[in-house]
């Protein structure tokens, strides 16, 4: 009986610390995808292209490493097929940077803000399991 309460326990403890180890690869992911989003919005713009080309472009280089990822592993659908908030919260960090800079903004508080609201964005989705609307008749 001991024994049994012991191996339930262990199987709980080891449940927990993959949940915790992939919650850790979470975090790491979304300041990965708020960084290069910035980035790629940040060289867009230096290279003076129009506004829908640097939402664009941003949203690109923020999901290209997922996308790779996903391709290299076999995952299908896409990450860009699925209904994760991932794209989105890239869109909405491009957005908010080239809003903030068409307002003024200073780029280092611009960047802050906007990898900021890129990263909450995607932990947010994480954390409380958060998904797009899937479209009616799509397959799962």
């Amino acid at each position: 009986m001991l024994h049994a309460l012991y191996l339930l326990g262990t199987a709980s403890f080891a449940a927990s610390g993959v949940l915790a180890a992939h919650r850790a690869l979470m975090a790491v992911d979304a300041v990965g995808l708020a960084v290069v989003t910035v980035i790629g919005a940040r060289a867009a713009m230096d290279a003076q292209v129009t506004p829908v080309a640097v939402l664009i472009l941003a949203v690109l280089t923020g999901v290209t490493g997922e996308v790779v990822r996903d391709v290299l592993r076999g995952e299908f659908p896409p990450l860009l097929l699925r209904e994760e908030v991932y794209a989105t919260a890239a869109l909405a960090g491009a957005a908010a940077h080239l809003g903030l800079h068409r307002a003024g903004a200073p780029d280092t508080a611009n960047t802050a803000v906007c990898a900021a609201l890129v990263f909450a964005l995607r932990l947010a989705a994480v954390f409380r399991d958060l998904d797009l609307p899937r479209l009616q008749g799509a397959p799962r």
